[in-house]
């Protein structure tokens, strides 16, 4: 037997409709040709905003495709405040391949078949076996929502169950077409209001042909939606009920609803002389509890969500949307309701429309397809300029199984703006300090070298103590000033082959004394060719600088520094390992932040302002490689710098 389409009559009813959508549309363009008036570019965007959601869930991926860039073309209108000619015209070729995709899609839709009373005998057959043979009440219940599909158009089945006290009702089973199947439902209701709670109050089963809608049976507000609930007894008593609930108003007939009591009755047949009628009353006393609890885990998680000012959702295993807090629906322009249950595609449709560079979504479709987390800052031109930091992060179970992600945009654009202003200040006031810096450090050795005449001992002390420290403090302000040029993004270099083994000798010997003082050798394990690197000279020798001094500074007395270098694909990776106490995991990452060193005694009696590893991460970034640790506490660290390699 040919299954018809469940939904055949919702996407005629899509499909006869197109007309009228894009003939508005079409008017609102007309009008944009010879004035532009917000109020018109608003009516377009909006119209082809509609479109592009609901076509694209009724599978018509042409409209969905023209009306996503006639959103797109209206969205950049309503930001400039203006419709250019060149643009329009591309907006009208837009609405010409909506008119050509809406032909093609009407072509293809056909109308449901007829449900026939042959076809439900047959499944009230299937029914009467599947029930005698199961075990399990919710295994009846699904099987026979399954079953009943095929006869019965709806977009949502259930199967409430009175609780013990009898003054409400709870969700026992729950199928959602469009979300692909049976879901959880936790809900409870009081008998005492609803359709449903009526139809269990009287007995009697309830056709209602305009419903308002609700979330689940219809995504929207203002729309009035089909409803047939038939209760369920067992005796005298009634245990609950079996509700269908369709998107369209006026979709079932008098005819349907004796058909669904006629499957009411079988259903309460078989649980009246199953072995289940013995354990309703505790598994009912067993879910209720089971669903209370849930429940306010649900409420109290579902309203710390509610709470925070970031843009939040949850995405389960199927990439559908399981979540998303108030902030998320207003950042993608998308009613609340109609977020939960929606696929991650057309999330992240909206969200392409919404981002100044569409690309960005591609790590984020990574981080969701693996089970690595994802944190990154992503810059927002719609529905107004914005940068906000974006997380990705598994979802596990208590199993340590994934279940899915949690996606979170967070606002940050003041903070940039202020991380932006202390860059600036500190570029300012270090650029100011230099100059009397070097004029100091100036007079200084020129008083040592006597250009004032011979100084006794005590004087010569004091102002060689004065010279170290007057140094000191012009690489202090040097380092302020290029982690000042790196945070602005200024850092950028002319790159040219560069030996890497004079450069590493240069930075060893210019170290060679500070290693003396501390004890520590320094140690070199070149390879057996002559490697170079793109880069700068200077900048190369100053990263080695940075890490083969901060390896002497926390190696012990009579340590080893090993610097070795090798060939690495089309790269050079250069590597700085030491003997010192070593670095928690938890702790790699810190340790290339300015400002920012190891929260323990050893770190902080070897002093520094922690800008060494931040400026060298900036560096060589610039020179287009990669800088990152090792280290197992105890053992020391290793530090790893790749640079491209540079051809002979």
């Amino acid at each position: 037997m040919t299954v018809p389409d469940p939904l055949a009559e919702v996407r005629a009813e899509f499909a006869a409709g197109l007309d009228k959508r894009i003939d508005a549309m079409q008017a609102a363009l007309g009008r944009l040709q010879h004035e532009f008036r917000v109020e018109d570019a608003r009516a377009l965007y909006q119209a082809a905003h509609a479109l592009t959601g609901t076509a694209g869930s009724m599978g018509a991926d042409g409209l969905a495709q023209a009306a996503a860039d006639l959103e797109g073309l209206a969205r950049g209108w309503l930001t400039r405040g203006e419709a250019v000619p060149e643009e329009w015209r591309v907006a009208a070729a837009a609405v010409g391949e909506l008119d050509a995709s809406a032909r093609e899609y009407r072509a293809t839709v056909r109308a449901g078949a007829l449900r026939t009373p042959a076809a439900r005998l047959a499944v009230l057959g299937e029914l009467t076996s599947l029930i005698n043979a199961a075990v399990d009440m919710r295994e009846i219940f699904q099987g026979a929502i399954l079953k009943v599909e095929r006869v019965l158009d709806f977009r949502r089945a259930s199967v409430v169950l009175v609780d013990e006290s009898a003054s409400h009702y709870y969700l026992h089973t729950l199928y959602d077409k469009v979300r692909g199947g049976f879901i959880p439902g936790e809900a409870v209701f009081p008998i005492a209001r609803g359709v449903t709670g009526e139809a269990i109050r009287s007995g009697r089963p309830i056709r209602v042909d305009a419903l308002p809608g609700t979330e689940g049976i219809l995504l929207q507000d203002g729309t009035r939606v089909s409803a047939m609930i038939v209760p369920l007894h067992v005796g005298e008593r009634v245990i609950g009920a079996l509700n269908f609930g369709h998107e369209a108003p006026g979709q079932y007939t008098d005819e349907d609803l004796d058909w669904a009591v006629v499957l009411g009755r079988q259903i309460e047949t078989s649980l009246y002389y199953s072995k289940l009628l013995k354990t309703i009353a505790e598994q009912r006393e067993a879910l209720a509890r089971q669903h209370a609890a849930v429940r306010q885990q649900r409420n109290q998680l579902e309203a710390l969500i509610e709470a925070s000012d970031a843009a939040i959702m949850l995405v389960g295993s199927d990439r559908r949307v399981a979540y998303a807090n108030h902030e998320m629906a207003r950042l993608l322009g998308i009613p609340g309701d109609a977020m939960r249950g929606t696929g991650l595609e057309i999330v992240h449709r909206f969200l392409a429309g919404a981002l100044s560079d569409p690309s960005a979504l591609t790590a984020q479709e990574q981080a969701l397809a693996g089970a690595a987390p994802l944190r990154d800052r992503v810059e927002f031109a719609f529905p107004r300029a914005a940068t906000c930091q974006r997380v990705v992060a598994p979802v596990r179970d208590p199993g340590g199984a994934l279940v899915g992600h949690i996606v979170l945009y967070r606002d940050v654009t003041r903070e940039v703006e202020v991380e932006h202003l202390k860059s600036e200040f500190v570029s300012v006031v270090s650029h100011e300090l230099r100059t009397p810096m070097t004029s100091i450090k100036t007079s200084l050795a020129l008083l040592l070298a006597g250009a004032t005449g011979a100084l006794d001992p005590a004087a010569r002390e004091m102002l060689e103590i004065a010279l170290r420290n007057a140094d000191r403090l012009i690489r202090l302000v040097n380092d302020l000033l290029d982690l000042s040029r790196i945070e602005a993004r200024r850092m950028e270099f002319q790159l040219e082959p560069v030996a890497l083994a004079d450069a590493i000798k240069s930075s060893i010997e210019a170290l060679a004394a500070f290693a003396a003082d501390a004890g520590v050798t320094v140690e070199t394990e070149p390879p057996a060719e002559a490697l170079r690197v793109l880069g700068v000279r200077g900048r190369v020798e100053q990263v080695v600088v940075n890490l083969v001094s901060n390896a002497i500074k926390f190696s012990p007395p009579g340590g080893r520094v090993q610097v070795r270098w090798r060939r690495d694909g089309d790269g050079v990776v250069v590597e700085v390992a030491d003997e010192g106490p070593g670095i928690p995991p938890e702790k790699l990452q810190v340790t290339f932040e300015p400002f920012r060193q190891l929260d323990s005694s050893t770190t902080r009696a070897h002093g520094g302002a922690g800008l060494g590893l931040a400026i060298s991460h900036g560096i060589v970034q610039a020179l287009g490689g990669k800088l990152w640790a090792e280290s197992e506490v105890g053992a020391g660290s290793r530090f790893f710098v790749r640079l491209r390699l540079a051809s002979n």
